[in-house]
């Protein structure tokens, strides 16, 4: 009976323990989720993949994009394919516990697509600069890694929203552009010059990811162009377009040459790593 009674006793309490740990998480688009333990999960998009491996889940992570390449240890994990071509058969043949995605149209639709075989779809927020650190604190609280989420997450608030960082840029009129298209209103990289304190060209456009005409080349009239670049091929490339064609050769950033190049794989993802392009745009507002 006393063996018994002590049995009753353990499971009871770690019943309690569990009880106790378990924890119910509300994603981006309002759906509860109840984890007793970090779930499984993946993911096919690097920003998030980025934000599991910066808070110390990467055990938890499956599987991950074709194109995550940082940290260097995303690199070992199985690709699943990418946010516009995910592998669905192999992503199944995980059965992770969740599936992580941002909430847009294409999420969605993703999401619907996996669901219908059974993989729960769990949304990170929409993209932008200000979510980058609630994603953090997200993913902090679904891998039951809350401390290091908060300190990652408090970190990068700060060095965005910090004033000295805020003055460098003056009010100069800027736009980062990728390819023939600008960093516009509601897109992340619109935020971050927006917290070097330069007045973004693009943002009038009303789109995040707008191509610019000629005519609005010339009228916006930047005094500071940021540029996404993988080479250093790519920077003659970019500064030879700019030279030669008259709309851009109008303009106040090339006639001084304050034309800044920023590296892909630090401009194109929305995690805390963007923090490495918002120093190098900083250090180079305030030299210039």
């Amino acid at each position: 009976m006393k063996r018994a009674a002590l049995a009753l006793a353990c499971a009871a309490a770690f019943a309690a323990a569990v009880s106790a740990a378990a924890r119910t998480v509300e994603d981006a688009s309002g759906k509860v989720f109840e984890f007793a333990s970090p779930p499984s999960a993946a993911t096919v998009v690097p920003s998030i993949s980025q934000e599991i491996f910066a808070i110390g889940a990467q055990d938890f992570l499956l599987g991950n994009s074709n194109y995550c390449i940082y940290p260097e240890a995303a690199k070992s994990k199985p690709r699943l394919g990418g946010l516009l071509n995910p592998d669905y058969e192999k992503i199944a043949s995980f059965k992770p516990d969740i599936f992580l995605l941002p909430l847009s149209p294409t999420g969605r639709a993703i999401a619907r697509r996996l669901e219908s075989v059974g993989v729960r779809a769990f949304f990170t927020n929409p993209e932008g600069i200000g979510n980058i650190s609630k994603d953090v604190a997200l993913l902090g609280k679904v891998f039951f890694r809350d401390a290091e989420a908060e300190k990652i997450a408090r970190g990068f608030d700060a060095e965005l929203s910090s004033p000295e960082g805020r003055a460098a840029g003056r009010g100069r009129r800027a736009l980062f552009m990728f390819g023939n298209m600008a960093a516009g209103a509601g897109s992340f990289v619109g935020g971050l010059l927006e917290a070097c304190g330069l007045e973004n060209c693009a943002g009038p456009s009303g789109a995040p990811w707008p191509v610019l005409s000629r005519e609005f080349i010339v009228a916006s009239a930047p005094e500071i162009i940021f540029a996404e670049v993988s080479s250093s091929a790519d920077e003659s490339e970019i500064m030879r377009r700019f030279k030669s064609d008259p709309a851009w050769a109008s303009t106040p950033a090339v006639k001084g040459s304050k034309i800044c190049f920023i590296h892909r794989d630090i401009a194109t993802i929305p995690s805390p790593r963007v923090l490495e392009a918002l120093r190098i745009m900083r250090e180079f507002c305030a030299k210039n």
